[in-house]
């Protein structure tokens, strides 16, 4: 049995894998290309775009929006004052703070076998 079994196809192999691996090169320095022009034209695109934008920023187009008109104040009542907002929360009155509660005392367990009395 020889020691290399393929070696009759070795050279052909290898002449396949150049002739492919040349292609590959070509197809994708095509492709490149192919995407260089693209990106040329998006960036020339955005390059538009973006002077347009600063030409619309120069000159504004849109006029100012008018102001709401108010209600004359005569016109207006407590009702509709306090419907504006929310009311603040009241004040507590000075010296209204809570008392120290003592804790209760713990029960004592009953010894001896008495029961606890019923209530």
């Amino acid at each position: 049995m020889p020691q290399h079994p393929f070696e009759p196809f070795g050279s052909g192999f290898r002449r396949a894998m150049e002739e492919l691996g040349t292609r590959l090169n070509e197809e994708m320095k095509r492709v490149h290309e192919q995407m260089e022009s693209a990106m040329e034209r998006v960036a020339a695109e955005v390059q538009r775009a973006m002077e347009e934008f600063q030409r619309n920023r120069e000159s504004p187009v849109a006029p100012p929006k008018p102001k709401r008109k108010r209600e004359p104040t005569d016109r207006i009542t407590p009702k509709m004052r306090r419907a504006s907002g929310k009311k603040p929360p009241r004040r507590k009155p000075p010296g209204s703070a809570a008392a120290p509660v003592k804790p209760k005392p713990k029960p004592t367990p009953l010894k001896d076998g008495a029961e606890a009395p019923v209530e």
